[in-house]
Parts: structure tokens; C-alpha cells; sequence
């Protein structure tokens, strides 16, 4: 079974991204590209790229004391 990908899709497994897409997991969300080894082991994928508002489970910087940078007021 030959897996086809589009231009956009990513050819490294969405849960080890070590090893090439071989295997399509069908989801709710949309679809899995993984590895073999991934896929029969149930691997879930390590990032959701893009939700609504950015890379899913980044969080927000310790340190909150740097000022943001502003325009120069002209």
C-alpha cells in the first residue's frame, strides 16, 4: 500500500520525527502521517502545528521583565 502525500504534507513521522511517512492514521482531526513503527504501536503525534493561534502546548516565557518593542512614537 503506497502512501500519497501532497506537496505540503510533511515526509518525517509526526510522532518520533526520526523516521520517514509510511503510514496514514484517519482521525477526527484530520489524518496522522507516521512511521510504521509508530503507527502499529498507537504513537500519538507529538505537536499540532498551527491550531488557531500558534504551535499547540508552546508556553509562555518565564521570564516576563523584557519590555515589548514598541515603535519609535513618530
Amino acid at each position: 500500500m503506497s502512501v500519497s502525500l501532497s506537496v505540503t504534507d510533511v515526509r518525517t513521522c509526526e510522532a518520533c520525527w526520526r523516521e520517514p511517512v509510511t503510514a496514514v492514521r484517519h482521525t477526527a482531526h484530520g489524518r496522522d502521517l507516521l512511521c510504521r513503527a509508530c503507527a502499529e504501536g498507537g504513537c500519538p503525534r507529538r505537536v499540532d502545528l498551527f491550531p488557531p493561534y500558534g504551535i499547540y502546548r508552546l508556553r509562555h516565557p518565564l521570564n516576563q521583565s523584557a519590555v515589548p518593542i514598541r515603535g519609535d512614537g513618530r
